[in-house]
């Protein structure tokens, strides 16, 4: 590339008349990490939405096991596949694999939700946690999302010039790296890390369709939330639902909520309906954006 970049992105004039444009009959959700936790939660959403949807784990059976249950549970269109997010030649596989899917059932990838992640197994200092945790938070949390956005880019698009809908991507981010968990802080500057990768797809994807988003879910009651002492404090209603993160998705998805490509939402504090109020408003550049000076 021979041109001179400048620092920072230029994010496109928001619209306050973005359309729903997604049409899920016709469309393929891929969504990492989706047989277990938030990822379980927005698999069900998407294929009740009527999306075929393609939700992956580290091993193949337990993808296909939990496809089963989640068609069991909703009635849709559910492929497991195995898949190692941060190893290039497990994504190019999968790649293939959904591909291949595209042809079979008629119908085209056009969302990809990196859901997909880790978090150090200490809570604390960081000289205090296990350097196996922090490399494997930083291979799954930024390698895996960076591996699979430089595999799908090119698909997203294409699939975005043939339909004339914009294609799009859901980051799942987190008030870590929106603010900072000082207990765990390789997870942070992981999540933070991803509003850089969001800059660069909106700098040379929006104008070839494609869109992308950073979705914290809030805190959501799961197996790993559970887990982590931080949050032995809350009690019922202290936790985001699933029907909020998974609201927010579906929305994102839509493409009701386009003029905040490259931008952060929150489950539990945003709704569409709120956000398409803000948009009108009025959005300056840095909003919900990481900018400094």
């Amino acid at each position: 590339m021979s041109e001179k970049l400048p620092y920072g992105t230029n994010l496109p004039e928001p619209g306050a008349d973005a359309v729903p444009d997604a049409v899920p009959a016709e469309t393929i959700a891929v969504i990492t990490g989706g047989g277990r936790g938030i990822g379980r939660h927005l698999a069900e959403a998407f294929a009740k939405a009527g999306y075929h949807v393609v939700i992956t784990a580290t091993s193949a059976s337990r993808a296909e096991t939990s496809a089963a249950d989640i068609i069991g549970a909703t009635g849709g269109s559910v492929t497991g596949r195995g898949l190692v997010v941060d190893d290039a030649a497990s994504v190019a596989e999968f790649k293939d694999a959904v591909l291949a899917l595209e042809t079979e059932t008629s119908r085209r990838v056009q969302v990809l939700i990196n859901n997909a992640g880790q978090i150090e197994s200490t809570e604390g200092p960081l000289w205090e946690a296990e350097p196996e945790s922090l490399s494997a938070v930083v291979s799954a949390n930024v390698l895996g999302v960076a591996l699979m956005v430089n595999s799908f880019a090119p698909v997203l698009m294409d699939n975005a010039e043939a339909t004339g809908r914009s294609s799009r991507i859901i980051d799942l981010n987190s008030g870590s790296g929106a603010q900072g968990t000082p207990a765990y802080a390789v997870y942070s500057a992981s999540k933070a890390s991803l509003f850089r990768i969001a800059d660069s797809v909106v700098h040379f994807g929006h104008d070839k369709g494609l869109r992308i988003f950073e979705m914290a879910p809030g805190v959501v009651e799961t197996a790993m939330t559970k887990s982590m002492p931080v949050h032995d404090f809350r009690g019922e209603g202290d936790w985001t639902t699933p029907s909020q993160v998974s609201d927010l998705a579906l929305a994102l998805a839509s493409g009701s909520l386009d003029a905040f490509t490259g931008r952060y939402v929150r489950a539990g504090a945003d709704t569409e309906e709120s956000l398409i109020a803000e948009v009108a408003a009025g959005l300056e550049k840095s909003t919900r954006r990481l900018v400094l000076g």
